[in-house]
């Protein structure tokens, strides 16, 4: 069965005992260490130093690309010679693309820019230049080195443990875990153990140490973390995802649909043992495959690692929308036999629900958020991933999911918030689902796999070959089920919930409330890809929830802002919240200003009360939004971008961003994010589409600044300039967004009609070794010396046609 049976692993997967060229056993690695020492008499650091080139240079890897400085990095221990793994770089500095983080801030790629090419790449290490990355780069002896060592012994046990109970052919072998508790929790805590240290690495102590090595490790060592690298690197080495891809079908999908109190067991293992089994593996796997940015070694290697091992787990992929659209099913099953009654009143839910029932009840939902938490961590970054869970089929048994599998598992569980619940399920439990299903559908609409597709890695159905974005067609495809009224709907029963909490009316987890309005205003917003699609949002009375939205994350607890109040954790966490409710409201309101009537209405307002486009203007806040945020740069972007589209082809809302200060704002924002070419180029582009819509414009909007105009008009056209020229934009424009490739056009597009001087230079890889610098030809000029722009007879055309004519026995 291919969906239960991920049987394409290798069979041997003891990583030390691997007969490879290429692959060096941890034992071998930590006694050429102490030869080293000893024979040559070196420091614990030299030796180590030593050690490392010399593997590299009998694996031919050795030299610039490869060396000892690279892999250990310059992050030395207090105790002679460890070495953490953290601090390990190579090929000057790899930086490739990291995961978008929940509650709607998008964290565009980070990428490195080479200075004789044009364009902009995400370079990639392949996994063979990474020989040693599975070993512990320590000194044996060292405090690090001893705990690192034990945790790693610990880790292979728990792999092989887990493998151990996968057949040939795949499947689990359930006979194994029959009618044993113990062992139930022998495999939790193994595959708690594996998550635990591809995600962190060595931050968690094991109690096995010993206070022999805990007392040897000082303070600042205990509390800190080393990269995952070695364990992830295991983990790929000995293809043990396979292993957790088939502990994924230790619960059967088709019973899920079912009630829970009828929930058939796929196996001779107990349902709670099943399910707990269950939540294990999905937990274990999400955490593989999540980007973690505290813990990562800072040369993205680790961030390689987990993209090729998404890459392998598309397969899976079918598995998981199978077991969310069971879970849904399920639940969805539950609130129509009972919670409420159609007139509202609650049931006597004591015959109905035992404590056994109730239990499996909140597992089952927590399962549910752990699977959607899954997909979104297994489709962030993995374009191919993204495409196998919307095209994924579901059971023929879900009748109630007759959709396209991934588009309609979602859908359904975005509707679970319109199903009556057993009365077990939580409000915030509720939410927590909603946040995780707007997660995922963010995540599938948005195109950020941006590795280089002529660079294989090796994983099933991988990224290679893979260069186009999947984003519009996924979106559309939610577009035609109908999701925007479920979102819409949320929206609005969110962002009142989260006005009572604010004023401490509400009796419910504001943090959880927040977290889920940040997360359907980013859905709403990958989805607005088109004008149909706003359209359909607007007339489900959208404009009045992303106003009310932006106006909470602009409102701000004086209190939290008093000296020395704004130091506590609480009210530091409250404040990042509203900043990112503030930068989703305003990402939503700069895609839905790509239509032309709504962004005015966005930016004026509009007096038409019974209109579902009417809302105050949003302008103050969004402005309002710029001067609390000042250093957030995603909001900044959002707020310079969102100021560009309301200003373009509309000259009232460009006059409306002037007299209301928006200049100022955006030059301030340029000069803060000097560094930041989203925030550079969305700021020229605003300064660009508001100074040249207002100067080709007569004050009744029928005139060009070509044309004879009064003096009047010319003197609002100096104000115009003059009012983003005081405030020193000229100098802003060609220093800062002038500098970067990606803002070098809307730079000289503002330069250019604020009537500044100014032309365009063009390099290439040659030009910079003969420093030769080259302006383009703009339109207009002349390219021909010899042209002439008026007409004159010219003796020399006519005795050409002349004796042409009379070679060929013709006259002219």
């Amino acid at each position: 069965d291919e969906t239960t049976a991920f049987h394409l692993r290798p069979t041997q997967h003891n990583t030390d005992n691997m007969s490879s060229s290429t692959l060096l056993s941890q034992e071998l690695f930590d006694e050429t260490i102490l030869e080293n020492e000893e024979a040559f008499d070196l420091s614990p650091e030299e030796a180590l130093k030593e050690t490392v080139d010399q593997f590299l240079s009998q694996l031919g890897l050795g030299g610039v690309v490869c060396s000892a400085d690279l892999l250990l990095g310059d992050h030395h221990d207090d105790d002679s010679g460890a070495v953490t793994n953290g601090a390990a770089t190579e090929g000057g500095g790899l930086d490739v693309a990291a995961a978008d983080g929940d509650d709607g801030v998008d964290t565009p790629p980070r990428t490195t820019t080479t200075t004789t090419t044009t364009t902009t790449t995400v370079q990639t290490i392949p996994t063979q230049l990474l020989p040693l990355s599975h070993l512990i780069l320590s000194h044996p002896h060292s405090s690090h080195g001893k705990h690192a060592r034990l945790n790693r012994s610990h880790f292979q046990t728990s792999l092989e443990l887990l493998d151990g109970l996968v057949g040939v052919d795949g499947k689990i072998a359930h006979v194994a875990l029959a009618g044993s508790d113990d062992k139930v929790k022998e495999v939790v805590a193994a595959l708690e153990n594996v998550g635990r240290h591809c995600m962190l690495g060595d931050y968690y102590w094991n109690e096995e140490c010993g206070n022999e090595c805990a007392q040897s490790v000082n303070q600042h060592e205990r509390h800190s973390s080393s990269s995952p690298l070695p364990y992830l690197a295991i983990f790929q080495r000995t293809s043990s995802i396979y292993t957790l891809m088939s502990f994924l079908s230790v619960v059967d999908p088709d019973t899920l649909s079912n009630s829970i109190t009828t929930l058939t067991p796929t196996s001779t293992c107990s349902n709670n043992n099943s399910l707990t089994i269950l939540q294990t593996t999905i937990r274990t796997i999400s955490s593989i495959l999540s980007s973690s940015p505290n813990h990562d070694d800072k040369g993205g290697k680790c961030a390689l690692i987990r993209g090729e091992l998404r890459d392998v787990f598309v397969p899976a992929l079918g598995r998981v929308v199978g077991l969310i659209g069971g879970f849904v099913s399920g639940a969805a099953a539950n609130g129509n036999e009972g919670g409420l009654n159609e007139n509202g009143s609650t049931m006597d839910n004591s015959t109905k629900e035992n404590d056994d029932t109730v239990t499996t009840i909140t597992e089952k939902t927590s399962i549910l958020t752990n699977l959607l938490q899954l997909g979104t961590n297994a489709t962030r970054g993995c374009e191919s991933g993204k495409v196998a869970f919307v095209l994924a089929t579901v059971p023929e048994s879900m009748t109630n999911i007759s959709k396209r599998g991934g588009v309609a598992v979602l859908v359904a569980c975005l509707s679970l918030a319109q199903t009556t619940l057993p009365s077990t399920t939580t409000t915030t439990t509720m939410n927590k689902i909603l946040i995780e299903s707007c997660n995922l559908l963010s995540s599938l609409c948005r195109y950020d796999d941006f590795r280089d597709p002529s660079a294989s890695t090796g994983g099933a159905i991988g990224a290679a070959g893979v260069n186009t974005s999947s984003a519009h067609d996924h979106a559309m495809e939610f577009h035609r089920a109908g999701v925007e009224s479920l979102l819409v709907k949320i929206a609005k029963e969110v962002l009142s919930q989260l006005s009572l909490e604010e004023g401490g009316e509400g009796g419910g987890d504001v943090v959880v409330v927040e977290r889920l309005a940040i997360a359907v205003l980013t859905a709403l917003r990958v989805l607005a890809v088109n004008d149909e699609i706003i359209q359909t949002m607007v007339a489900l009375g959208l404009l009045p929830v992303v106003t009310k939205a932006l106006q909470l994350g602009v409102t701000v607890d004086e209190s939290t802002t008093a000296v020395g109040v704004g130091d506590n954790a609480t009210n530091k966490a409250s404040t990042i919240r509203k900043q990112r409710l503030t930068a989703a409201s305003l990402g939503l309101l700069r895609n839905l200003c790509g239509n032309d009537e709504i962004k005015t209405n966005l930016c004026l307002g509009s007096s038409e009360q019974t209109s579902p486009s009417s809302t105050p203007s949003t302008l103050p806040y969004l402005l309002q939004a710029m001067q609390i945020y000042p250093s957030i740069a995603l909001l900044q972007e959002h707020a310079c971008g969102t100021l560009a589209a309301m200003a373009l082809r509309r000259p009232a809302n460009a006059r409306a961003i002037i007299e209301s200060g928006g200049p100022r704002l955006i030059l301030l924002a340029m000069k803060l994010h000097e560094m930041n070419v989203n925030v550079q180029r969305q700021g020229a582009l605003a300064v660009r589409n508001i100074v040249s819509r207002l100067l080709r414009e007569t004050t009744d909007g029928s005139a060009s600044t070509t044309d004879a105009s009064p003096a009047g008009i010319v003197d609002e056209r100096s104000t115009i300039r003059d009012a983003f020229l005081e405030l020193g934009a000229e100098d802003t424009l060609r220093s800062i967004a002038g500098r970067h490739q990606g803002s070098v056009d809307e730079a000289y597009a503002a330069l250019r009609d604020l009537g500044c001087t100014v032309s365009l230079v063009k390099f290439d890889a040659e030009d910079l070794q003969s420093n030769a610098v080259k302006r383009p030809m703009m339109f207009g000029e002349k390219h021909n010396s010899n042209f002439r722009p008026v007409f004159d007879d010219s003796e020399d055309l006519t005795e050409g046609l002349e004796g042409a004519a009379s070679q060929f026995g013709a006259s002219v």
